[in-house]
């Protein structure tokens, strides 16, 4: 019993405020941990449905013009987001009318969306998002930052 009957009450205070501390600090970081992957998620839907409105409002003349290669040119501007992996405009029939595709690995996050000229459907685009990387990235940059609060002085 590790022959804590003989310690004083001072060091049975401080060991219990320790260990109650102790406690106290690894569940706030688990629930800093889940709120963040929770918001994290949140945030990336959010910005993969924004660029998938853009590519779309952007598609919407080689739609009507049936130029699937000025729909491509226009999908691979989310070259500049490096998190996009995929992203497709469909015709109304389902078949593919332009892609893009990065390549990546890991889990990713798909948004399908209909592509509408006056309220008519014309379309649909399709992106995908590798979360993945992203959140290692984050993971990464957040390391040094949990380092010096927990070790720091």
């Amino acid at each position: 019993m590790l022959g804590v009957r003989n310690y004083s009450i001072t060091k049975k205070l401080i060991g219990m405020n320790m260990l109650v501390s102790g406690a106290a600090l690894l569940i706030a970081c688990a629930a800093f941990v889940a709120y963040d992957l929770i918001t994290f998620r949140e945030a990336m839907v959010h910005n993969l449905s924004i660029q998938a409105q853009m590519a779309g409002s952007n598609s919407v003349s080689p739609l009507m013009f049936n130029d699937p290669h000025a729909a491509e040119n226009t999908l691979s501007a989310l070259k500049a987001a490096p998190n996009v992996v995929l992203a497709g405009i469909y015709t109304l029939d389902g078949r593919p009318f332009a892609t893009y595709w990065r390549g990546g690995n890991g889990q990713t996050v798909a948004l399908l969306k209909c592509i509408q000229i006056k309220q008519r459907a014309t379309g649909s685009r399709m992106a995908s998002s590798c979360w993945c990387a992203q959140l290692c990235s984050r993971e990464s940059r957040l390391a040094p930052c949990t380092f010096v609060l927990i070790y720091g002085k």
